[in-house]
């Protein structure tokens, strides 16, 4: 039984410890592009720069899908270090071990998920769609936003009519 339970416990540390190095990748791809335009991305709130006037973002949440045995999917939520009721999103694709940031329209005030799964090749994002005159608190829309990860096509379908 010893051994058996010693064995399930290096399973589990080695498969956390493949999570972590993805998410930091994720993480790295993320605070490249935020660089280019003076900003960067901590991993927590209380990281954040003291003097935020640049772009600075700091990691809220992650979620991680797997769309093949070898490679993944990380939705990374972000706020603002510098406070104010904007958040960011970024959408970063593992293959063969390579983290690449996926162009999909993800943006506040646009298109923000709220979760994603993952069927064949395809990614699905749920979460809510701004039409131009809605407030910043209120999205009117739910949709869904598929995403092939091998042709980088993308469709973005509405779902819910909350709104007349």
């Amino acid at each position: 039984m010893k051994l058996w339970a010693t064995a399930a416990l290096a399973l589990l540390f080695s498969v956390a410890a493949a999570h972590a190095d993805d998410l930091q990748k994720a993480f790295d791809a993320v605070g490249a592009t935020l660089q280019k335009d003076g900003g960067g991305l901590v991993p927590l709130y209380a990281a954040c720069p003291k003097k935020n006037a640049d772009p600075w973002l700091y990691v809220g949440s992650s979620v991680v899908v797997f769309f093949s045995e070898t490679d993944r999917a990380i939705l990374v939520n972000a706020g603002l270090c510098n406070g104010g009721n904007g958040s960011a999103q970024y959408l970063v694709i593992i293959e063969n071990g390579v983290a690449t940031l996926a162009d999909v329209g993800l943006k506040d005030m646009s298109f923000l998920a709220n979760n994603m799964y993952a069927e064949g090749n395809t990614l699905s994002l749920y979460g809510n769609r701004w039409l131009n005159n809605d407030p910043h608190c209120c999205p009117s829309k739910k949709a869904i936003l598929e995403y092939n990860v091998k042709t980088h096509q993308r469709k973005l379908t509405i779902v819910g009519d909350d709104k007349p």
